[in-house]
């Protein structure tokens, strides 16, 4: 059985993927608006509460208090006093107001419905104090902390009203009254209810009419990935077929050929008289020299034959370029994420080149005794690396931009094609000396770049992310072919 493989198509994911963020935004806009309706609530039908007492208040002090209060109220004599007790105690019986007060400019209690209170003084607050002898009226949500309001603590959440006025004989007064503060919750409700369908049935709504739209983009995202993974599925199969091809053409052809003038060489060495020794040396370097010639080209058509990783896997391939180094002398060492076992066909294929061509340079240039292979997962990358302890990069500042005579005089022409292909997919190369001596070949790739059509497990639990880099469609179909 396989181990590793092309996995399934996974058609919609970048469209799920598009929708889940278009849902959880909007329900952060939701939760934000819904927040921000309970928080404007709250201010708005306070405002709304205390313009409505301070107008009703400002008006029974005007109304009422205003005419009835002279001279034998403020001594307090029974009959005008009684008038004034009964009219505002009898505003009081609807339970809107809760308490009341009348204060002289001293800060004495001349008249209120808790006759504890009568007469006693109290300092007055800056703001209280300043309304006597004008008309002005102030309301705020009532701080029952005061001495004088010791009866209110028990009534919960009231209102308080200071209307400043002048008695029947022009005396300065204030008339202070409480007022329930249960209208201001009705209020704040129904405000509540009013700018929650105002504000969340809006953005539903406007939601709901750019669903379809972010539906649209979403699947034409993925149809353009759709396409793109395609071509590269295309790219890398061509190469691998074109390398089988020249593989096979070598095999056919020019090894043939050159065993064949092997065996004619060795009849014709039979064949002269035994005096022609000058000719049977030159016979005898001819055929070393094709034998050695044969044997350079099976190692080479063995190099290029690609190795069959939808069949044996990645290890074992990767093991075999192990014992490929090994035989020039190369101490190997591997460390393989497991991971990578289920990371599909296309990814084993750039982990594979990506190995191969460090190795191959490691062998040719780097006069090294030990070689470090690594290719593991990191986040949402996968990482390549190829660390050996020779003479390090004949570059110091890495390979350059493009392949030119220099870099091919260099040895680099193949990873600066490894490094265009690795980038067309989204990911980069780097070649830089490594601490200690050497050379360290790091190559990274998003473990997602082919995700529609590479694997079915995700190797980081997450969804695919967006890649470095725009792919060149036509740089990359011509680089991949020659990898």
């Amino acid at each position: 059985m396989a181990l590793l493989r092309a996995a399934d198509p996974l058609p919609g994911t970048v469209t799920r993927s598009a929708l889940q963020r278009f849902l959880l935004w909007t329900l952060l806009a939701l939760a934000l608006v819904g927040v921000g309706t309970v928080l404007l609530a709250r201010p708005l039908a306070e405002q709304i509460a205390l313009r409505d007492v301070a107008t009703r208040g400002g008006g029974l002090a005007r109304a009422v208090v205003a005419p009835l209060v002279d001279h034998h109220v403020r001594a307090g004599e029974s009959g005008p006093t009684s008038t004034l007790d009964y009219l505002l105690k009898n505003r009081m019986r609807d339970g809107s107001i809760v308490h009341m007060k009348i204060w002289t400019q001293d800060g004495r209690v001349l008249w209120s419905d808790e006759t504890d209170l009568v007469g006693h003084t109290f300092p007055l607050d800056p703001d209280v104090a300043n309304l006597f002898g004008s008309e002005e009226v102030t309301a705020a949500v009532s701080d029952l902390s005061k001495p004088e309001n010791a009866e209110e603590r028990g009534s919960g959440e009231l209102l308080e009203v200071y209307a400043g006025l002048h008695d029947a004989e022009g005396a300065p007064l204030v008339f202070e009254s409480y007022w329930t503060a249960e209208p201001m919750h009705e209020d704040e409700a129904a405000l509540l209810g009013r700018l929650a369908l105002l504000g969340l049935g809006s953005l539903l709504l406007f939601a709901f009419m750019v669903l379809p739209l972010a539906v649209s983009l979403a699947r034409r995202v993925e149809q353009g990935e759709a396409d793109r993974s395609t071509m590269l599925r295309h790219a890398l199969s061509a190469s691998d077929l074109e390398r089988r091809r020249i593989a096979d053409d070598l095999h056919d052809g020019v090894l043939q050929d050159l065993a064949g003038f092997g065996y004619l060489m060795g009849s014709l060495v039979e064949d002269l008289p035994p005096e022609a020794n000058r000719a049977r040396t030159i016979v005898g370097e001819l055929s070393t020299g094709l034998k050695r010639d044969a044997e350079g080209l099976r190692s080479l058509m063995t190099d290029i034959y690609p190795a069959d990783l939808a069949e044996g896997g990645l290890v074992p391939a990767i093991e075999t370029l192990a014992e490929q180094a090994r035989a020039s002398g190369l101490v190997v060492e591997m460390h393989l994420d497991p991971g990578l076992t289920r990371s599909g066909l296309s990814m084993a294929q750039v982990v594979y080149r990506s190995i191969r061509e460090g190795l191959r340079n490691v062998v040719k240039h780097a006069a090294a005794s030990t070689v470090l292979l690594s290719a593991r997962v990191v986040g949402h990358d996968v990482v390549i690396s190829v660390r050996d302890d020779g003479v390090g990069p004949s570059r110091p500042e890495g390979l350059p931009p493009r392949a030119d005579s220099t870099s091919a005089a260099a040895g680099h022409v193949g990873l600066q094609l490894l490094r265009d292909t690795v980038r067309d997919l989204g990911g980069d190369l780097e070649l830089k000396a490594a601490g200690g001596g050497g050379a360290l070949l790091t190559v990274t790739v998003p473990a997602s770049f082919a995700d529609a059509w590479v694997r079915r497990v995700a190797l980081s639990g997450g969804a695919a992310r967006a890649t470095r880099g725009r792919p060149r469609p036509a740089a990359r179909a011509r680089i991949l072919l020659r990898s």
